[in-house]
C-alpha cells in the first residue's frame, strides 16, 4: 500500500494535505514542502540539481569551518556538563546560515546572535498561538484563510528575507562566489529561458527556498545530533567503535575530506539507527487527488481524503525491527541492510516527494560527529534524563527539557 501511495501511483497522491494561501503567505506557497501540483513539480525539477553530491562537495569547505568552530568550543570546556541540544543548535544555525545565506553567524562566540534568535523563533511551537496555527495548516484549513495565518513566524521570516536580499545584492554587485545555496539559486535564475515553466522572477520566490532550507535544516540537524550523542553516551561500546573508525580514516587520509567522510561506514550506520529510533517527523501526509481503490483489498479512498503514513509505527514494529527500543547500528550493516523490508524505513520519506535535502542533512551531521567524537568522550551524568520524555506539542520529535552530557577531552 505504501509503495502505491508514495511511488507507483504517486500521480494520484501528489500533494500534502496542508492549507495554502498565496496572498497571506507567499513564502510557504512557493516552498517544496507545501507547494502543490504544477508549481511543486516545476520547483522540484528546478531545485533537484542543487542537491547533487557534486554540489555538496563544493559546500564541504564551509561545513568544515563550522565543525572546527564546534571542536574549538568544546576544547575550551574540558570536563564540563553541556546541554547538547543548545550546543548543536549553534552548530546547525552556523552551518545552514553559511550554506543558505552566505553569512558567518559566530553562534559559538555570540550567545545573542540575531540569526540564532530568529532560527529559534521561525519554527518555535512552544507558544499556544503558534501551536494552534501549525495545527490549523494540517487539520483546520478554514482557520488559515480566516485569520490569514503564516506557516513560519512572520517577524523571523521578514528578517530572513531582508538578509537574503541584502546578501544577493552584495554578491551580484561585488561578483562574490562561495559555492553556497545563494550562488546556486542565483545561477539557476541566470540560466532561465523563456520556455521555463517556473521562473525565479521574484526575489520572494528565491528567498522562500533559502528560508525553507534554513527552517527545515536547523532544528532537524540539532535534534538528530543531540540524540545521537545521547545514545553514544548510553552505549560506550558503540561510541568507542565509532571513535576507532573515525581515527583510522583520519590517520589514513591525514585530514577530513568529502571522500573520507564517505568512507566511514559505521558512522553512517550510527546515524541511520538514530533516525530509525527517533524519526524527526512521526508521520508523512498525502492527499488522495482521485477516488482510489486498492486492488488487493478492495478498500476505497474517497477523493480529498488525507493519508497519514505512521513512520514511528513502522520504525518501532518488532516484525521489522526486533527489540525496537534497543539502539543497534548493526541493523544497518551491509549484511543486515539487505533484509530491511522496503517502505519500513522512512526518515526522509520516500518517492518523488521525499526530502530533497537528505544528502545535505546526512553530510552536515556526519561532519559534526566525526570532528567531535575524534577528540571528546561523551558521558551521562545525574542530570541526564533516562529515559527521555518527549514533548507531544512539538512538530519534531524532541525531549522535554535538555539533554545534558559530560564532555571529556581525550
Amino acid at each position: 500500500m505504501l509503495k502505491k501511495i508514495l511511488v507507483k501511483d504517486f500521480d494520484k497522491f501528489t500533494n500534502r494535505n496542508i492549507a495554502t494561501n498565496e496572498a497571506a503567505d507567499p513564502l510557504a506557497f512557493h516552498t517544496l514542502f507545501i507547494a502543490k501540483d504544477t508549481i511543486w513539480r516545476n520547483l522540484r525539477a528546478k531545485l533537484s540539481p542543487v542537491f547533487t553530491s557534486g554540489k555538496m562537495k563544493l559546500m564541504f569547505p564551509l561545513m568544515k569551518e563550522c565543525a572546527k568552530d564546534l571542536h574549538s568550543y568544546l576544547n575550551k570546556r574540558p570536563n564540563e556538563i553541556i546541554e547538547t541540544k543548545t550546543l548543536m543548535k549553534k552548530y546547525s544555525v552556523d552551518i545552514i546560515s553559511s550554506c543558505a545565506f552566505g553569512i558567518n553567524t559566530d553562534c559559538f562566540k555570540n550567545d545573542n546572535s540575531e540569526m540564532l534568535k530568529m532560527a529559534t523563533k521561525l519554527v518555535d511551537f512552544r507558544s499556544f498561538i503558534r501551536s494552534i496555527s501549525i495545527f490549523s495548516f494540517f487539520f483546520l484549513p478554514t482557520f488559515v484563510d480566516i485569520f490569514k495565518l503564516t506557516f513560519a513566524d512572520k517577524t523571523a521570516s521578514d528578517y530572513l528575507i531582508d538578509v537574503f536580499k541584502t546578501t544577493l545584492y552584495e554578491r551580484e554587485k561585488k561578483k562574490i562566489v562561495r559555492n553556497d545555496f545563494i550562488d546556486l539559486l542565483s545561477n539557476l535564475r541566470k540560466t532561465e529561458t523563456i520556455t521555463d515553466s517556473y521562473k525565479f522572477d521574484d526575489d520572494i520566490k528565491m528567498a522562500a527556498q533559502a528560508i525553507a532550507f534554513f527552517s527545515a535544516g536547523n532544528d532537524t540537524t540539532s535534534i538528530t545530533l543531540s540524540l545521537t550523542l545521547y545514545e553514544l553516551a548510553l552505549n560506550k561500546n558503540i561510541q568507542d567503535r565509532l571513535r576507532q573508525e573515525v581515527t583510522e580514516v583520519l590517520h589514513e587520509d591525514e585530514e577530513f575530506s568529502y571522500e573520507s567522510i564517505q568512507k566511514m561506514k559505521y558512522l553512517d550506520m550510527v546515524l541511520n539507527e538514530t533516525l530509525r529510533k527517533y524519526p524527526l517527523a512521526p508521520f508523512l501526509n498525502r492527499k488522495s487527488d482521485v477516488r482510489y481503490t486498492f486492488e488487493e483489498t478492495g478498500f476505497t479512498l474517497d477523493k480529498g481524503v488525507s493519508v497519514i503514513v505512521p513512520i514511528s509505527g513502522l520504525h518501532y514494529d518488532p516484525e521489522y525491527y526486533p527489540d525496537p527500543e534497543k539502539y543497534d547500528p548493526e541493523r544497518f550493516s551491509d549484511e543486515n541492510k539487505k533484509n530491511i523490508n522496503p517502505y519500513t524505513y522512512l526518515p526522509f520519506g520516500e518517492g518523488p516527494r521525499n526530502c530533497i535535502g537528505q544528502r545535505f542533512a546526512l553530510l552536515v551531521s556526519k561532519v559534526a560527529l566525526a570532528y567531535t567524537i575524534k577528540d571528546f568522550l561523551f558521558e551521562t551524568t545525574n542530570q541526564t534524563a533516562v529515559p527521555l520524555r518527549f514533548d507531544p506539542g512539538s512538530l519534531f520529535v524532541q525531549n522535554r527539557g535538555g539533554i545534558y552530557l559530560k564532555v571529556v577531552n581525550i
